[in-house]
């Protein structure tokens, strides 16, 4: 496989060696470890290699950042799960169905749980319970941040943050593949209102949020990572069921690329074509893509008029606007009111993040 960097090249083997337990690479020459962290922390998958790296190896500031860096994931991993274990047992009082998804339930696999670096805590809850929800976080201290297509995003101070979905996928996206985890689900032993997902359904759900990212504005390497955890030390996977219902989606050679890149890196052997290609994107992007190439598709839709995309940004379509306030189900007339509370909300809670939009948007010609 060729790699554009030293540092790409070398991230890729120490997160090999972290996540089989092997011997720590060793390390080329001239390699710019500041490089090599930045990627890492693009990618998302600093915490991996933070676990099997040595600080008295490295230049003073990369070892400094590396000793607060651990300190401070070991602090909030341990403070997430304490609050996900009380949300668990307010969950089963108020009678609310739930499920794990994505990092919460992949960590389990890795090594060391803190190797699994994740910016919040996703679950997939009885969406008919949802007015009793909104009632358990607010008397939590949270604060809801976003209501959209699929989900509500609460966040409590310092870093708290859970992503409750309604919905797997949204009709109103490119990707939308219609399968239900509810359907195989199993209750916890110790919590009747606790749901897990046989093996093989998780990774099917994997390989389809993987594409989700991919196929939009690109994600990265972590998603192998995942994949190889998920196939060598999680629970047997029914490979040829697996591959059958991605088939049926439609993703299914995209599937087998991801298996073979994956194996690939972690096993050994050549790359094809697509797959170095896929390392590539994969690479070159963030751990969720590249922003630049999302607002270009995104521009794309409005002629590559600026003006125009911002207008629908502020003010998204009724569709949209239904998907993010339900109450517009029942009260149509009531769409120029929630304009109004929408534009107060991002300038409350997301005014940094509208911001950071619009500098990449200036990028793009």
């Amino acid at each position: 496989m060729q790699y554009s960097s030293v540092e790409s090249e070398y991230l890729v083997k120490l997160l090999k060696s972290a996540i089989k337990k092997e011997a720590l690479p060793t390390a080329p020459d001239g390699i710019d470890w500041g490089r090599l962290v930045a990627i890492s922390k693009k990618q998302q998958v600093y915490s991996i290699i933070a676990a099997v790296l040595d600080s008295s190896a490295l230049p003073t500031e990369q070892a400094q950042e590396l000793v607060v860096y651990v300190k401070n994931e070991l602090l909030r991993l341990l403070s997430m799960k304490n609050e996900l274990e009380e949300l668990e047992r307010a969950l089963q009082e108020k009678q609310i169905k739930f499920m794990l998804l994505k990092g919460s339930v992949l960590r389990n696999y890795y090594p060391q749980q803190k190797m699994r670096q994740m910016s919040d805590i996703d679950i997939l809850y009885d969406y008919s319970k949802r007015d009793l929800l909104l009632k358990l976080m607010k008397s939590r201290g949270f604060r809801l941040t976003t209501s959209c297509e699929n989900s509500d995003d609460f966040f409590k101070e310092p870093f708290y943050t859970f992503e409750w979905h309604r919905e797997l996928f949204f009709d109103e996206a490119e990707f939308c593949p219609h399968f239900d985890l509810w359907k195989n689900a199993k209750a916890d032993n110790q919590n009747p209102y606790k749901y897990y997902v046989e093996a093989t359904e998780h990774f099917v759900y994997t390989i389809c949020h993987m594409y989700k990212h991919y196929a939009t504005n690109g994600c990265g390497v972590r998603f192998l990572c995942d994949i190889y955890v998920l196939l060598n030390y999680g629970e047997s996977v029914d490979m040829d069921r697996a591959i059958d219902e991605l088939d049926k989606i439609g993703i299914k050679d995209f599937a087998l690329d991801a298996i073979s890149l994956t194996n690939a890196i972690f096993n050994g052997g050549e790359a094809t074509e697509n797959q170095q290609k896929m390392l590539d994107f994969l690479l070159s992007s963030g751990v969720y893509g590249n922003l630049v190439v999302d607002y270009s598709k995104k521009l794309s839709e409005f002629n590559g008029s600026k003006l125009r995309y911002i207008f629908r940004r502020i003010f998204p379509d009724k569709k949209k606007m239904t998907a993010d306030y339900r109450q517009l189900e029942k009260r149509p007339y009531l769409l120029p009111f929630y304009y109004i509370v929408r534009l107060f909300t991002k300038i409350k809670y997301n005014s940094k993040s509208a911001k950071n939009e619009l500098s990449e948007i200036k990028k793009i010609k």
